[in-house]
Parts: structure tokens; C-alpha cells; sequence
């Protein structure tokens, strides 16, 4: 049966007011490993199945979808109820917040 891997990481608030960052690898079914808009309907409905069952209250996160080893998808996430200055805190406790040098 035709698939993909989901490689999906979530970061947000424990209920403890926490940070923490989950990884996850899901394999998800599908009918045609060709059709990009069934790979991203299902990877929607992944991710949103991951976000609302979560006991955090997610921040951001990154998805990719991959067909045999290729990635054929890429999404950034972001919690668009988190104020911008926020995000950018937790972003940068990460190392992933870039700066310009001039």
C-alpha cells in the first residue's frame, strides 16, 4: 500500500508553563504516492489530529513529508493567537532564531 513518512515537530507550552519540543515520525496510508494534494490532506489532518490532542499549547512547529526518501512537502506552523514577540523568545531559546549582521 502507497505512503508516506511525516517527520513532525511541535513545540509549546507543558501545562506546568513549560517549554518542551516533541518529535514524531508517523507513516500515513494513501491511495497515490504521486498526488500531492492527497499527501497534503492527509498530512493536514495528521498534524491538526497531533495539535488537538496535545496537552500543550503548541507554539510553532515544522512538518515534512517524505515518498521514499524524497521530500516532497514542507510546512511551517505557527500559533497565530501567540503574540509575535513571543514567539520570537521561544525561537530564540532554540538556536532557530536568526538575526541579521550588519
Amino acid at each position: 500500500m502507497p505512503r508516506f513518512d511525516l517527520y513532525l515537530l511541535l513545540t509549546g507550552y507543558t501545562p506546568d508553563e513549560d517549554i518542551e519540543s516533541n518529535e514524531y515520525e508517523i507513516m500515513c496510508y494513501i491511495k497515490d504516492e504521486k498526488d500531492l494534494t492527497e499527501i497534503q490532506r492527509v498530512a493536514n489532518e495528521v498534524i491538526q489530529d497531533e495539535i488537538e490532542s496535545s496537552e500543550n499549547l503548541i507554539i510553532f512547529g515544522t512538518a515534512a513529508a517524505f515518498v521514499k526518501d524524497r521530500e516532497v512537502l514542507n510546512i511551517g506552523l505557527r500559533n497565530k493567537d501567540m503574540p509575535e514577540e513571543e514567539v520570537e523568545q521561544v525561537l530564540e531559546l532554540f538556536g532557530s532564531y536568526e538575526e541579521t549582521m550588519h
